[in-house]
Protein backbone atom coordinates (compact mmCIF):
# COMPACT_ATOMS: atom_id res chain seq x y z
CA UNK A 1 0.00 0.00 0.00
CA UNK A 2 0.87 3.39 -0.92
CA UNK A 3 2.40 5.89 2.08
CA UNK A 4 0.34 8.65 1.14
CA UNK A 5 -0.91 11.47 3.63
CA UNK A 6 -3.48 13.82 2.33
CA UNK A 7 -5.05 13.61 -1.66
CA UNK A 8 -6.69 15.94 -2.80
CA UNK A 9 -9.71 15.72 -5.35
CA UNK A 10 -10.43 18.66 -7.45
CA UNK A 11 -13.93 18.57 -8.80
CA UNK A 12 -17.32 17.34 -7.44
CA UNK A 13 -19.06 15.68 -9.95
CA UNK A 14 -19.91 12.12 -10.11
CA UNK A 15 -16.06 11.36 -10.80
CA UNK A 16 -14.49 13.21 -8.09
CA UNK A 17 -16.95 12.20 -5.48
CA UNK A 18 -16.71 8.03 -6.64
CA UNK A 19 -12.77 8.43 -6.39
CA UNK A 20 -13.13 9.62 -2.62
CA UNK A 21 -15.65 7.07 -1.80
CA UNK A 22 -13.16 4.53 -3.03
CA UNK A 23 -9.96 6.36 -1.95
CA UNK A 24 -11.57 6.62 1.69
CA UNK A 25 -12.93 3.03 1.11
CA UNK A 26 -9.51 1.50 0.79
CA UNK A 27 -7.83 3.11 3.82
CA UNK A 28 -6.66 6.47 1.93
CA UNK A 29 -7.61 10.47 3.06
CA UNK A 30 -9.34 12.36 0.94
CA UNK A 31 -10.96 15.85 0.57
CA UNK A 32 -12.95 17.15 -2.35
CA UNK A 33 -12.78 20.50 -3.65
CA UNK A 34 -15.62 21.88 -5.34
CA UNK A 35 -16.11 25.22 -6.86
CA UNK A 36 -19.89 25.69 -6.70
CA UNK A 37 -21.22 26.69 -3.86
CA UNK A 38 -23.20 23.28 -3.31
CA UNK A 39 -22.91 19.93 -5.20
CA UNK A 40 -25.17 20.41 -8.21
CA UNK A 41 -24.45 17.98 -11.63
CA UNK A 42 -25.40 19.69 -14.46
CA UNK A 43 -26.98 17.66 -17.11
CA UNK A 44 -30.14 15.43 -17.08
CA UNK A 45 -30.00 12.43 -17.47
CA UNK A 46 -26.74 9.81 -17.29
CA UNK A 47 -27.24 6.28 -18.28
CA UNK A 48 -25.36 3.47 -15.86
CA UNK A 49 -24.98 0.56 -18.23
CA UNK A 50 -23.76 -2.73 -16.23
CA UNK A 51 -19.83 -1.63 -15.91
CA UNK A 52 -20.69 1.40 -13.66
CA UNK A 53 -23.50 -0.69 -11.99
CA UNK A 54 -20.86 -3.02 -10.54
CA UNK A 55 -18.41 -0.39 -9.96
CA UNK A 56 -21.40 1.60 -7.62
CA UNK A 57 -22.31 -1.76 -5.61
CA UNK A 58 -18.43 -1.65 -5.02
CA UNK A 59 -18.69 2.19 -3.64
CA UNK A 60 -21.80 0.94 -1.52
CA UNK A 61 -24.05 3.78 -3.71
CA UNK A 62 -27.58 2.07 -4.59
CA UNK A 63 -29.63 3.51 -6.94
CA UNK A 64 -33.63 2.89 -6.99
CA UNK A 65 -36.12 3.63 -8.75
CA UNK A 66 -34.96 3.33 -12.25
CA UNK A 67 -36.07 0.74 -14.68
CA UNK A 68 -33.27 -1.79 -16.26
CA UNK A 69 -33.41 -1.42 -19.93
CA UNK A 70 -32.93 -4.88 -22.20
CA UNK A 71 -33.78 -4.09 -25.17
CA UNK A 72 -31.61 -1.49 -27.77
CA UNK A 73 -33.10 -0.35 -30.64
CA UNK A 74 -32.35 2.23 -33.85
CA UNK A 75 -34.98 3.65 -35.95
CA UNK A 76 -35.03 6.55 -38.62
CA UNK A 77 -37.32 9.87 -38.73
CA UNK A 78 -40.37 8.11 -40.64
CA UNK A 79 -40.54 5.73 -37.34
CA UNK A 80 -39.01 2.06 -39.17
CA UNK A 81 -37.23 -0.06 -37.42
CA UNK A 82 -33.83 -0.70 -38.37
CA UNK A 83 -32.60 -3.01 -35.09
CA UNK A 84 -33.90 -4.47 -32.66
CA UNK A 85 -31.73 -6.19 -30.27
CA UNK A 86 -32.55 -7.88 -27.56
CA UNK A 87 -29.57 -8.45 -25.04
CA UNK A 88 -31.19 -11.73 -24.10
CA UNK A 89 -31.14 -13.09 -27.44
CA UNK A 90 -27.10 -12.69 -26.99
CA UNK A 91 -26.72 -15.42 -24.76
CA UNK A 92 -26.17 -16.25 -21.17
CA UNK A 93 -23.23 -13.64 -20.47
CA UNK A 94 -25.79 -11.05 -21.13
CA UNK A 95 -28.32 -12.37 -18.70
CA UNK A 96 -27.58 -9.68 -16.10
CA UNK A 97 -26.70 -6.52 -18.30
CA UNK A 98 -28.81 -3.50 -18.59
CA UNK A 99 -28.61 0.09 -18.70
CA UNK A 100 -30.49 2.49 -16.01
CA UNK A 101 -31.18 5.29 -16.64
CA UNK A 102 -30.93 7.95 -14.24
CA UNK A 103 -31.49 11.54 -13.09
CA UNK A 104 -28.04 13.39 -12.75
CA UNK A 105 -29.01 14.84 -9.34
CA UNK A 106 -30.25 11.79 -8.61
CA UNK A 107 -26.46 9.94 -8.77
CA UNK A 108 -24.87 12.69 -7.50
CA UNK A 109 -26.83 12.60 -4.43
CA UNK A 110 -26.24 9.06 -3.87
CA UNK A 111 -22.70 9.41 -3.93
CA UNK A 112 -22.63 12.50 -1.67
CA UNK A 113 -24.48 10.36 1.28
CA UNK A 114 -21.41 7.80 0.91
CA UNK A 115 -19.05 10.48 2.16
CA UNK A 116 -18.47 12.74 5.61
CA UNK A 117 -19.74 16.40 4.97
CA UNK A 118 -16.40 17.85 6.19
CA UNK A 119 -14.75 15.79 3.26
CA UNK A 120 -16.27 17.83 0.60
CA UNK A 121 -15.44 21.84 0.51
CA UNK A 122 -17.51 23.73 -1.83
CA UNK A 123 -16.62 27.11 -3.06
CA UNK A 124 -13.19 26.26 -3.69
CA UNK A 125 -12.45 27.39 -7.83
CA UNK A 126 -9.27 26.61 -8.16
CA UNK A 127 -6.84 28.93 -10.18
CA UNK A 128 -3.54 27.25 -10.47
CA UNK A 129 -1.96 23.78 -9.39
CA UNK A 130 1.70 23.88 -8.73
CA UNK A 131 3.93 20.19 -8.71
CA UNK A 132 6.04 19.82 -5.68
CA UNK A 133 8.70 17.63 -5.32
CA UNK A 134 7.00 15.31 -3.28
CA UNK A 135 3.42 16.79 -3.77
CA UNK A 136 0.95 19.24 -4.81
CA UNK A 137 0.11 22.98 -3.95
CA UNK A 138 -3.42 23.95 -5.23
CA UNK A 139 -4.09 27.66 -5.32
CA UNK A 140 -7.37 28.40 -4.91
CA UNK A 141 -9.72 31.81 -5.08
CA UNK A 142 -9.37 34.36 -2.08
CA UNK A 143 -6.12 33.33 -2.13
CA UNK A 144 -6.21 29.93 -0.06
CA UNK A 145 -4.05 27.17 -0.40
CA UNK A 146 -4.12 23.93 -0.11
CA UNK A 147 -1.13 21.16 0.00
CA UNK A 148 -1.64 17.60 -0.63
CA UNK A 149 0.72 14.56 -1.00
CA UNK A 150 -1.39 13.54 -4.49
CA UNK A 151 -3.31 15.81 -6.22
CA UNK A 152 -6.35 13.81 -8.74
CA UNK A 153 -7.71 16.02 -11.29
CA UNK A 154 -11.81 15.32 -11.61
CA UNK A 155 -12.48 18.82 -12.85
CA UNK A 156 -14.19 18.01 -16.25
CA UNK A 157 -14.09 18.90 -19.61
CA UNK A 158 -12.24 22.06 -19.28
CA UNK A 159 -9.79 20.60 -17.13
CA UNK A 160 -7.02 22.96 -15.82
CA UNK A 161 -5.19 20.27 -14.10
CA UNK A 162 -5.18 18.12 -17.66
CA UNK A 163 -2.64 20.74 -19.24
CA UNK A 164 -0.25 20.05 -16.50
CA UNK A 165 -0.23 16.12 -16.85
CA UNK A 166 -0.70 16.17 -20.91
CA UNK A 167 -0.07 19.53 -21.82
CA UNK A 168 -2.05 22.14 -24.00
CA UNK A 169 -4.77 20.37 -26.26
CA UNK A 170 -7.91 21.69 -28.10
CA UNK A 171 -11.28 21.23 -27.41
CA UNK A 172 -12.95 19.59 -30.13
CA UNK A 173 -15.78 19.91 -31.75
CA UNK A 174 -18.10 17.50 -33.03
CA UNK A 175 -20.43 18.77 -35.86
CA UNK A 176 -23.58 19.08 -33.51
CA UNK A 177 -25.18 20.84 -30.73
CA UNK A 178 -27.60 18.83 -28.39
CA UNK A 179 -30.81 19.76 -25.82
CA UNK A 180 -31.94 17.65 -23.07
CA UNK A 181 -34.52 17.58 -20.69
CA UNK A 182 -36.30 15.68 -18.41
CA UNK A 183 -40.40 15.43 -18.57
CA UNK A 184 -43.04 13.91 -16.54
CA UNK A 185 -44.80 11.75 -18.91
CA UNK A 186 -46.16 7.89 -19.42
CA UNK A 187 -43.35 6.19 -21.37
CA UNK A 188 -45.26 3.90 -23.82
CA UNK A 189 -42.18 1.33 -24.03
CA UNK A 190 -40.88 1.43 -20.55
CA UNK A 191 -38.38 -1.15 -21.58
CA UNK A 192 -36.30 0.47 -24.87
CA UNK A 193 -33.75 2.31 -25.25
CA UNK A 194 -33.94 3.68 -28.61
CA UNK A 195 -32.37 6.14 -31.13
CA UNK A 196 -33.74 7.48 -33.80
CA UNK A 197 -31.87 8.92 -36.62
CA UNK A 198 -32.10 11.61 -39.22
CA UNK A 199 -30.74 14.11 -41.65
CA UNK A 200 -28.25 15.37 -39.71
CA UNK A 201 -30.44 14.94 -36.25
CA UNK A 202 -31.31 12.73 -34.00
CA UNK A 203 -32.99 12.09 -30.94
CA UNK A 204 -34.33 9.81 -28.17
CA UNK A 205 -36.65 9.29 -25.53
CA UNK A 206 -35.22 7.80 -22.66
CA UNK A 207 -37.47 6.03 -19.94
CA UNK A 208 -36.19 6.63 -16.42
CA UNK A 209 -39.56 5.33 -14.54
CA UNK A 210 -42.79 4.35 -15.65
CA UNK A 211 -43.79 7.78 -14.89
CA UNK A 212 -40.45 9.92 -16.45
CA UNK A 213 -38.43 10.15 -19.66
CA UNK A 214 -34.57 11.75 -19.85
CA UNK A 215 -34.99 12.45 -23.86
CA UNK A 216 -32.52 14.27 -25.66
CA UNK A 217 -31.98 15.60 -29.10
CA UNK A 218 -29.07 16.85 -31.42
CA UNK A 219 -27.98 18.18 -34.70
CA UNK A 220 -25.76 19.65 -37.33
CA UNK A 221 -24.84 23.43 -36.18
CA UNK A 222 -21.52 26.05 -35.91
CA UNK A 223 -19.95 25.65 -33.17
CA UNK A 224 -21.14 28.32 -29.78
CA UNK A 225 -24.45 28.92 -31.65
CA UNK A 226 -26.48 28.69 -27.96
CA UNK A 227 -29.96 29.75 -28.38
CA UNK A 228 -31.50 31.63 -25.67
CA UNK A 229 -33.52 28.91 -23.22
CA UNK A 230 -37.02 30.78 -23.95
CA UNK A 231 -36.70 29.79 -27.85
CA UNK A 232 -35.41 26.63 -27.49
CA UNK A 233 -39.17 24.29 -26.91
CA UNK A 234 -40.43 26.37 -30.10
CA UNK A 235 -37.21 25.49 -31.95
CA UNK A 236 -37.15 21.67 -31.25
CA UNK A 237 -40.72 21.24 -31.79
CA UNK A 238 -40.81 23.12 -35.22
CA UNK A 239 -37.22 20.75 -36.04
CA UNK A 240 -38.68 17.46 -34.74
CA UNK A 241 -42.18 18.17 -35.83
CA UNK A 242 -43.69 14.57 -36.76
CA UNK A 243 -41.06 12.40 -35.32
CA UNK A 244 -41.87 9.17 -33.79
CA UNK A 245 -41.45 6.78 -30.56
CA UNK A 246 -43.04 10.22 -27.92
CA UNK A 247 -40.09 12.78 -28.98
CA UNK A 248 -42.22 15.77 -29.45
CA UNK A 249 -44.56 14.60 -26.52
CA UNK A 250 -41.95 14.70 -24.60
CA UNK A 251 -40.70 17.91 -25.71
CA UNK A 252 -43.80 19.46 -25.11
CA UNK A 253 -44.07 17.98 -21.48
CA UNK A 254 -40.79 19.70 -20.65
CA UNK A 255 -40.65 23.99 -19.65
CA UNK A 256 -38.36 25.64 -21.98
CA UNK A 257 -36.49 27.67 -19.14
CA UNK A 258 -35.73 23.46 -17.93
CA UNK A 259 -34.12 22.74 -21.55
CA UNK A 260 -30.09 22.40 -21.71
CA UNK A 261 -28.39 22.70 -24.67
CA UNK A 262 -24.16 22.50 -25.08
CA UNK A 263 -22.03 21.26 -27.77
CA UNK A 264 -21.07 18.41 -28.00
CA UNK A 265 -17.14 18.47 -27.79
CA UNK A 266 -14.47 15.87 -26.49
CA UNK A 267 -10.62 15.99 -26.28
CA UNK A 268 -8.45 13.59 -28.94
CA UNK A 269 -7.04 10.50 -26.42
CA UNK A 270 -4.43 11.43 -24.20
CA UNK A 271 -0.76 8.93 -23.83
CA UNK A 272 -1.01 9.37 -20.42
CA UNK A 273 -3.28 10.28 -17.55
CA UNK A 274 -0.77 10.61 -14.49
CA UNK A 275 2.81 13.13 -14.12
CA UNK A 276 4.80 13.16 -11.07
CA UNK A 277 1.59 13.43 -7.75
CA UNK A 278 -0.91 14.75 -10.82
CA UNK A 279 -3.45 11.77 -11.90
CA UNK A 280 -6.30 12.97 -13.78
CA UNK A 281 -9.92 10.90 -14.03
CA UNK A 282 -13.30 11.32 -16.23
CA UNK A 283 -13.45 14.20 -18.23
CA UNK A 284 -10.26 15.45 -17.10
CA UNK A 285 -8.45 12.74 -18.90
CA UNK A 286 -10.82 11.29 -21.57
CA UNK A 287 -13.48 13.49 -22.23
CA UNK A 288 -16.25 11.65 -24.80
CA UNK A 289 -18.48 12.90 -26.85
CA UNK A 290 -22.11 10.69 -24.98
CA UNK A 291 -23.13 8.17 -28.23
CA UNK A 292 -21.75 5.21 -26.71
CA UNK A 293 -23.33 6.41 -23.03
CA UNK A 294 -20.29 5.39 -21.18
CA UNK A 295 -18.49 9.13 -20.17
CA UNK A 296 -20.11 8.81 -16.42
CA UNK A 297 -19.34 5.33 -16.60
CA UNK A 298 -15.94 5.36 -17.42
CA UNK A 299 -15.02 8.20 -14.55
CA UNK A 300 -16.71 5.46 -11.86
CA UNK A 301 -14.51 2.93 -12.94
CA UNK A 302 -11.66 5.30 -13.14
CA UNK A 303 -12.35 5.45 -9.38
CA UNK A 304 -12.17 1.70 -8.34
CA UNK A 305 -9.16 1.21 -10.52
CA UNK A 306 -7.27 4.49 -8.89
CA UNK A 307 -7.87 3.19 -5.48
CA UNK A 308 -6.91 -0.29 -6.12
CA UNK A 309 -3.67 0.45 -7.72
CA UNK A 310 -2.70 2.47 -4.65
CA UNK A 311 -3.60 -0.12 -2.18
CA UNK A 312 -1.87 -2.65 -4.58
CA UNK A 313 1.29 -0.67 -4.84
CA UNK A 314 4.45 0.38 -2.67
CA UNK A 315 5.08 3.50 -4.44
CA UNK A 316 3.31 6.58 -5.92
CA UNK A 317 5.18 6.43 -9.01
CA UNK A 318 4.42 2.53 -9.25
CA UNK A 319 0.69 3.03 -8.28
CA UNK A 320 -0.21 5.57 -11.25
CA UNK A 321 1.80 3.61 -13.96
CA UNK A 322 -0.59 1.04 -12.85
CA UNK A 323 -3.44 2.89 -12.90
CA UNK A 324 -2.65 3.85 -16.79
CA UNK A 325 -1.94 0.70 -17.94
CA UNK A 326 -5.21 -0.70 -17.01
CA UNK A 327 -6.95 2.24 -18.07
CA UNK A 328 -5.69 4.01 -20.85
CA UNK A 329 -6.26 1.04 -23.63
CA UNK A 330 -10.11 1.10 -22.80
CA UNK A 331 -11.20 4.66 -22.28
CA UNK A 332 -9.11 5.76 -25.36
CA UNK A 333 -10.62 3.00 -27.33
CA UNK A 334 -14.55 4.18 -25.86
CA UNK A 335 -13.56 8.07 -27.15
CA UNK A 336 -12.77 7.13 -30.57
CA UNK A 337 -15.80 4.63 -31.32
CA UNK A 338 -18.08 7.12 -29.85
CA UNK A 339 -16.01 9.97 -32.50
CA UNK A 340 -16.48 7.84 -35.23
CA UNK A 341 -20.06 7.18 -34.71
CA UNK A 342 -20.86 10.74 -34.28
CA UNK A 343 -19.20 11.38 -37.20
CA UNK A 344 -21.62 9.15 -39.19
CA UNK A 345 -24.59 10.73 -37.70
CA UNK A 346 -23.77 14.00 -39.44
CA UNK A 347 -24.66 12.59 -42.60
CA UNK A 348 -27.33 14.79 -44.61
CA UNK A 349 -27.51 13.52 -48.18
CA UNK A 350 -30.19 10.95 -49.44
CA UNK A 351 -27.11 8.70 -50.34
CA UNK A 352 -25.44 8.59 -47.25
CA UNK A 353 -28.29 8.21 -44.89
CA UNK A 354 -29.43 5.10 -46.94
CA UNK A 355 -26.18 4.00 -46.51
CA UNK A 356 -26.31 4.32 -42.82
CA UNK A 357 -29.46 2.92 -42.41
CA UNK A 358 -28.62 -0.18 -44.55
CA UNK A 359 -25.81 -0.57 -42.43
CA UNK A 360 -27.39 -0.51 -38.98
CA UNK A 361 -30.05 -2.88 -40.47
CA UNK A 362 -27.49 -5.33 -41.83
CA UNK A 363 -24.93 -5.51 -39.15
CA UNK A 364 -24.91 -9.41 -38.10
CA UNK A 365 -25.92 -10.04 -34.51
CA UNK A 366 -22.12 -11.58 -33.88
CA UNK A 367 -20.72 -8.10 -34.27
CA UNK A 368 -22.96 -6.29 -32.32
CA UNK A 369 -22.51 -9.11 -29.61
CA UNK A 370 -18.55 -8.31 -29.72
CA UNK A 371 -19.08 -4.64 -29.04
CA UNK A 372 -21.63 -4.65 -26.65
CA UNK A 373 -19.12 -7.40 -24.72
CA UNK A 374 -16.34 -4.88 -24.84
CA UNK A 375 -18.73 -1.71 -24.01
CA UNK A 376 -21.34 -3.02 -21.49
CA UNK A 377 -19.61 -6.33 -19.49
CA UNK A 378 -15.83 -5.75 -19.09
CA UNK A 379 -16.33 -4.84 -14.96
CA UNK A 380 -12.96 -3.23 -13.48
CA UNK A 381 -13.10 -5.80 -11.02
CA UNK A 382 -13.23 -5.28 -6.76
CA UNK A 383 -12.36 -2.35 -5.06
Amino acid sequence: MVEVGRILVLGGGIGGLSTAIALRAAGFHAEVFEQSSELREAGAGVGLWSNAMASLGQLGVSIRGSRPLRTLAGANARGKELSLISLDALGPEFASAACFVVLRPVLLAALAERLPRQVVRTSSRALRVEALERGVRLHLEGGRVEEGDLLIGADGLHSIVRSLVVGEDNLRYSGQTCFRGVARLRVAEADILREVQGRGQRGAVCPVDLETAYWWTAHNAPAGEILDPPSRKAHLLERYRGWPFGLEDAILATASDAILQNDLIDRRPANKYALGRVVLIGDAAHPTTPNLGQGANMAIDDAIVLARSLRAEATVAGALERYQRERLPRTRQIVQRSWSFGQMCLWQSASAVWLRETMLRLTPQSTMRGLLRSQILESVGDL
